[in-house]
């Protein structure tokens, strides 16, 4: 469970209810209550966000149908899918991947990543090796 300091209790404690959020410049954020005091607490920057499914209303509906909510279901997808369902989402001018993980998930590393993985097989070796990093850290 995500953390945050709460300055009723003067402490950092766990966040009751966490919500994530994209703040203005685009970090990502938990919000949510002190599971303590109840107080607001709010914490920037979350390590283990990327690694989480997203809200509902943030899913990544692919071109075959597949609903993505998470980078393992991301890693698996760029795995299996099509070259047609690739392309429909990578051409020169955008990158849908690289645009939903930088907007949704937050991981602007990944998303650099993604952008200039141009081959299906070269964007889930990328997905797959950014995974690793993420859980070594955790």
């Amino acid at each position: 469970m995500p953390q945050a300091y709460c300055v009723k209790c003067r402490k950092t404690v766990e966040i009751k209810d966490p919500i994530d959020v994209i703040l203005k410049n685009g970090r990502p954020a938990t919000r949510g209550k002190c599971s303590v005091c109840g107080t607001k607490v709010f914490r920037i920057g979350t390590a283990r966000r990327p690694l989480r499914d997203v809200p509902q209303d943030k899913v990544f509906w692919c071109h075959d149908g597949r609903v993505l909510k998470n980078l393992d279901e991301l890693a698996a997808a760029l795995q299996e899918m099509s070259e047609e369902t690739y392309h429909n989402h990578v051409t020169a001018g955008k990158n849908d991947f690289s645009a939903w993980v930088w907007d949704v998930i937050g991981d602007r590393t990944l998303a650099s990543e993604l952008q200039r993985a141009v081959m299906r097989n070269s964007a889930a070796e990328v997905v797959k090796a950014r995974l690793a990093r993420l859980r070594a850290k955790s």
